[in-house]
């Protein structure tokens, strides 16, 4: 009874040391081309898809109706195709939600392909929380894809007071 017990232990301990607990659902993709300040296109492998950026919004700059599209808009898009100017792999990260009501991929996009998902590898490594920090985009969540939520608010606030990007 006492092996089986040990048995028993060392299964669970063993299993429970293959799950890996962090947030490290991460899908390699193929870097296409940006869209505008919030939508980039990448492609899994099964062609080009259309990604929205997680809990970030950028001015309008493509929008079908041009009275929406704004200088703004203009200047983040112009940011984000600069700053994804030498990137081909991204790294995707789902939340809740798969897509939104336009079909588009709903993604925390990594430009380095994260381990620890801390701040400073969010900081340094995420698209979503990079242009917030820019100032390029206000932090902008809808439930339930919050996971970053702080973050974001934080990121927002902390590129008004530094007078980053659009808040200049």
């Amino acid at each position: 009874m006492r092996t089986i017990n040990y048995i028993l232990t060392f299964c669970i301990v063993l299993f429970l040391s293959a799950c890996n607990l962090t947030r490290t659902d991460v899908e390699r993709a193929t870097f296409i081309r940006v869209v505008d300040g919030d939508t980039i296109v990448v492609d899994r492998g099964m062609g080009n898809e259309t990604v929205r950026l997680i809990g970030i919004n950028a001015p309008e700059s493509v929008h079908n109706n041009p009275d929406y599209n704004t200088e703004d808009g203009r200047k983040s898009s112009a940011y984000l195709t600069q700053r994804m100017a030498e990137i081909d792999i991204v790294y995707l990260e789902k939340d809740v939600n798969d897509t939104d009501k336009y079909g588009r991929l709903l993604r925390y996009v990594w430009i380095i392909e994260p381990k620890e998902f801390d701040e400073k590898e969010i900081r340094e490594g995420m698209l979503n929380a990079i242009i917030l920090l820019e100032g390029y985009a206000q932090g902008v969540t809808y439930q339930p894809d919050v996971h970053y939520q702080d973050h974001f608010t934080e990121f927002t606030q902390e590129a008004r007071e530094n007078n980053k990007g659009l808040w200049e």
